[in-house]
C-alpha cells in the first residue's frame, strides 16, 4: 500500500515536472517572439522618428523662405523681375 502511494506520488511528480518543463519552453518561446516584435517596432519607431525630423527641418526651411520673402517684399520693397528685365547668361564650358 505504501509502495503504491510512493509510485503514484513519483508518477505525479514526473508528470508535474514534464508539464512545468513544457510550460517553461512555451514561455521562453513567447518571450523571444515578443522581444523580436519589440525590436521590429523599435526599428520602425527610429525610422519614423528620423523621417519626422527630416520633415520638421523641411517645414522650418520653407517657413524661413516665406519669412525671407515677406521681409523682402514687404519691408524692402523688392519684387520679382519682369520678363523684359531678366537677363540670361550663357556659360561656356572649357574642355581641358
Amino acid at each position: 500500500m505504501i509502495n503504491i502511494r510512493k509510485q503514484l506520488l513519483f508518477i505525479g511528480l514526473v508528470f508535474g515536472l514534464m508539464a512545468s518543463s513544457i510550460q517553461l519552453i512555451v514561455n521562453i518561446y513567447d518571450y523571444r517572439v515578443t522581444f523580436s516584435e519589440i525590436e521590429k517596432f523599435n526599428k520602425k519607431y527610429e525610422d519614423l522618428s528620423f523621417k519626422s525630423n527630416l520633415l520638421l527641418n523641411e517645414v522650418e526651411y520653407f517657413r524661413n523662405q516665406l519669412t525671407i520673402r515677406e521681409v523682402a517684399t514687404g519691408k524692402l520693397g523688392m519684387r520679382s523681375p519682369k520678363l523684359k528685365e531678366q537677363v540670361v547668361i550663357h556659360r561656356q564650358v572649357s574642355k581641358k
